[in-house]
């Protein structure tokens, strides 16, 4: 399917769940070139991104378990082997980024990372996971990330930065990459910028505190001066990626843009500040 399809917009966010659980062809993306040696390996509604290293690959969430075929797919469409995958790292522990964990680990060998943070929540709220029924398969995680423990396969690293909020262990991951000509570009991705779990209705029906708010908004805020030139949507909705997918061409990479990150950032410290302002519910002590 072109990513140019015309793919349908839901109010709910289930229904995206629902139409890619049931229907996941009708999300499914080429792949696509966000950075050198790495590239957009997930679907139209969730964001799935492979790293070649000089010792195998990485690949940064699973996508959910019924469309794990389409993320194998795009790897071979790359003249890649999905079994050379040797690190699954996982930005937060929703099922539309982990729901895939499982099989991928078992097809390839790859060690699974989490943050310890939803590692643990995920144990104590398996409802948080959101699968709504459709199929999960538990999975061992082989280690936590660290902040001040870089992550490296052969000759790539990444450095990673508890950002909690959109869930207690959201993790966000940074690494370089030098272009054809030389130069060294910083490519981010924010693991997860949701407020759907931040809502007045959501604290209370699930009686969380309203802290996972000031969480929120003070690790938007370290991330705000970030230099980051190439943003990785953990939803490719989030940045518009998959409009941006025609211009790729050889002296063009329509996602290298420092201006995208700022946006993103400033965007959600606005959206996050109006709903504490807004909340009708006790601030946390």
């Amino acid at each position: 399917m072109s990513t140019n399809a015309p793919y349908p917009v839901f109010k709910n966010p289930v229904d995206y769940l629902i139409q890619g659980c049931e229907r996941p062809w009708e999300v499914a993306v080429d792949p696509f070139e966000v950075a050198p040696r790495t590239w957009f390996v997930g679907n139209a509604w969730v964001g799935a991104y492979l790293l070649e290293t000089s010792e195998g690959l990485i690949l940064i969430d699973s996508t959910m378990q019924p469309q794990v075929y389409l993320v194998f797919e795009n790897i071979r469409k790359l003249g890649l082997d999905p079994k050379d995958i040797k690190l699954l790292l996982l930005t937060h522990m929703h099922y539309d980024h982990v729901g895939g964990a499982r099989s991928i680990a078992e097809a390839s060998g790859a060690k699974i990372m989490l943050s310890k943070q939803d590692h643990e929540f995920m144990l104590a709220h398996p409802e948080q996971i959101f699968d709504e029924g459709y199929p999960f398969g538990s999975f061992e995680v082989s280690d936590f990330y660290q902040d001040d423990k870089p992550i490296t396969l052969g000759d790539r690293t990444i450095h990673t930065i508890l950002t909690p909020g959109h869930t207690p262990g959201t993790t966000s991951f940074f690494f370089d990459v030098v272009t054809k000509d030389g130069q060294t570009k910083h490519c981010g991705l924010h693991g997860g910028v949701g407020l759907n779990t931040l809502g007045d209705d959501f604290l209370t029906e699930h009686g969380f505190s309203t802290a996972t708010r000031s969480d929120y908004l003070a690790s938007m805020r370290k991330l705000h001066n970030f230099q980051i030139d190439i943003t990785l949507g953990s939803h490719p909705a989030q940045v518009d990626m998959l409009s941006k997918v025609a211009r790729i061409g050889p002296d063009c990479n329509p996602f290298d843009d420092p201006s995208v990150w700022q946006g993103l950032i400033e965007q959600r410290i606005g959206q996050i500040e109006t709903l504490i302002a807004e909340s009708k519910l006790e601030p946390a002590c």
